[in-house]
């Protein structure tokens, strides 16, 4: 069997949709991908893989916590995640930011210094 680069080839199974013609892959929605395009698919694999961890692990959380930040309405069976509330409580424990008093988190600020100063000659 003999393939011409040229001709379209459709793959099947879980990648139906996608395929191949004249040196370039499409996707199911019509774009067309590059080979240059291609060496990205890892980086946004784990961005993807990422965000589901961090969603699962919010909505295990929002499970748990008796006070939800935002109320959902009372219709809606799924739990709705505030990404940006979120990020800021996280930012907020990580960086002790909102906390004042004596009982207040060390800061997590490292103060760079170059180190001692080679000799000098006189």
């Amino acid at each position: 069997m003999k393939i011409d680069p040229h001709d379209r080839i459709d793959l099947t199974g879980p990648w139906a949709g996608f395929g191949f013609q004249g040196g370039h892959m499409f996707t199911p929605e019509g774009h067309q991908l590059e080979p240059c395009d291609m060496t990205w698919w890892s980086l946004t694999c784990n961005i993807a893989r990422e965000w589901r961890l961090m969603m699962a692990e919010e909505r295990a959380e929002v499970a748990t916590r008796s006070v939800r930040p935002r109320q959902a309405p009372a219709t809606t069976k799924s739990s709705v995640i505030y990404l940006a509330e979120v990020l800021r409580i996280r930012r907020e424990r990580r960086l002790g930011a909102g906390v004042s008093g004596s009982d207040a988190e060390p800061s997590n600020v490292v103060y760079m210094s170059r180190g001692p100063k080679p000799r000098q000659r006189v």
